[in-house]
């Protein structure tokens, strides 16, 4: 039995295929307590607090792939070196009426690395099988070559076979995952605040990253200083895409 699709019934599935679509998410922007507090660089809002002598200084910059990246400076104005570690920076979600709804760390840029790197291990075996399957496709596609060249029939010319090239594909898309790969890594160890000693009168900088929580109001940053912490506030403006 054939099914006949009339106008109004392909009327009807298109408008429920275009509601079901998803849209675009809102953006996130996240704007400090204190609208006036602390010093513009590049667009950014950087705010600051000490405890015992170590200053933070941090920008919210954007929320990409549902994380939210900031701009540290940590600043070792005391006597003591002090161990900064992102791994220990905490961030609190809130709703409307500032109740807490979430908890989360900051990612850790050495799990990050050590993720990549055994993606990369991965990414050199494959070419290590794309090389032997090359040589072996290279003779197969000789072969394969030869028989149908030298075969007066015609029709067995579909025997013929470009097996090398397929390979070559793979091997292809293999070293550019590779290349995108290294470069993260390389973003990773040299743009990010990673686990470090700071001596008096030092500092670092980098960028830090925390999984973003849509459905929170306010937002606020729990940054360590000893057995205590900084904290700084920010609400969540949920910008619409049109």
């Amino acid at each position: 039995m054939k099914t006949k699709f009339t106008l109004p019934a392909i009327l009807v599935l298109s408008t429920v295929l275009l509601h079901s679509c998803y849209g675009p998410k809102n953006i996130l922007k996240l704007q400090p307590d204190d609208k006036t507090e602390g010093k513009w660089l590049y667009g950014q809002q950087f705010v600051a607090d000490t405890l015992n002598g170590i200053i933070y200084e941090v920008a919210y910059e954007r929320c990409q792939s549902e994380q939210y990246w900031f701009n540290f400076t940590v600043t070792n104005l005391s006597n003591l070196p002090i161990l900064i570690d992102p791994s220990g920076f905490l961030l609190k979600g809130y709703n409307g009426y500032r109740e807490p709804i979430m908890e989360i760390a900051a990612l850790n840029p050495e799990n990050e690395i050590l993720d990549i790197e055994k993606s990369l291990a991965k990414s050199g075996a494959r070419e290590a099988n794309h090389i032997g399957l090359s040589l072996l496709a290279a003779s197969v596609d000789v072969a394969t070559g030869v028989a149908t060249a030298t075969d007066d029939n015609p029709d067995n010319d579909y025997l013929s076979t470009n097996l090398y090239e397929g390979v070559q594909v793979g091997r292809e898309v293999n070293a550019l995952r590779a290349e995108s790969l290294e470069t993260m890594r390389d973003s990773w160890e040299n743009s990010t605040i990673r686990k470090t000693t700071v001596e008096p009168n030092h500092n670092i900088k980098g960028k830090v990253f925390f999984p973003a929580v849509r459905e929170a109001s306010y937002i606020k940053l729990f940054l360590p200083v000893d057995s205590n912490f900084v904290e700084m506030s920010y609400e969540q403006i949920q910008i619409p895409v049109n």
